[in-house]
């Protein structure tokens, strides 16, 4: 039986997600344990996939590789917190969602010139309990940033690893995200800098 475009548009996405996945896993080390623990499993990140965020100068050009295949922009998110850039917040069903922050801050130009615009710089992952998944992930030698953002009780919580680091750049960053509601709110990029 065929598949209609609504399906073969998941199968595409499904299939670029996994991908980045993949690649986030294979560079960054908290987000390898988290992965290899998982698998055991035969979990796999897929099911606790929050969102990624990524960095561009053209946030709808960057964009285009999700919303051609069904996600579209969600203006009901709100990003928590003061973000240096603006951040778009892209939503497609049940997936997770797609943040892309506008890189106009010195500092956020400069990592899209090294790193590029293709390439995730956080993953989000949904725990149910940050304290719980900290204390675990560092008994496994994943060092995290603290403090987190939000506090016990509160409908969102988010902690971030130590970033991974590729010359002397920090390049991309696990977050652990704990979410108590269905809402669709983030906290800013680089929350973990605000101390």
């Amino acid at each position: 039986m065929p598949h209609t475009v609504a399906q073969l548009n998941i199968m595409a996405l499904e299939k670029i997600l996994k991908k980045h996945i993949g690649d986030f896993a294979s560079e960054n080390t908290a987000a390898r344990v988290v992965f290899r623990g998982l698998e055991v499993m035969g979990v796999g990140l897929w099911p606790v996939l929050d969102h990624f965020l990524f960095r561009s100068a053209n946030p709808e050009e960057r964009a285009r590789e999700f919303t051609e295949l069904g996600y579209t922009r969600d203006i009901s998110s709100r990003i928590l917190g003061r973000p240096r850039d603006p951040v778009h917040v892209y939503r497609c069903r049940c997936l997770p969602a797609i943040l892309i922050e506008e890189t106009r801050a010195p500092e956020s130009k400069k990592w899209g010139k090294v790193f590029g615009e293709n390439a995730p710089y956080v993953m989000g992952i949904r725990v149910a309990d940050i304290d719980e998944a900290t204390f675990h992930l560092e008994k496994q030698a994943v060092r995290f940033l603290r403090p987190g953002a939000g506090k016990p009780g509160e409908d969102i919580r988010a902690i971030a690893a130590i970033p991974a680091f590729q010359d002397g750049k920090g390049k991309s960053v696990l977050l652990l995200i704990e979410r108590h509601v269905t809402g669709v709110n983030y906290f800013a990029p680089g929350f973990w800098n605000k101390a």
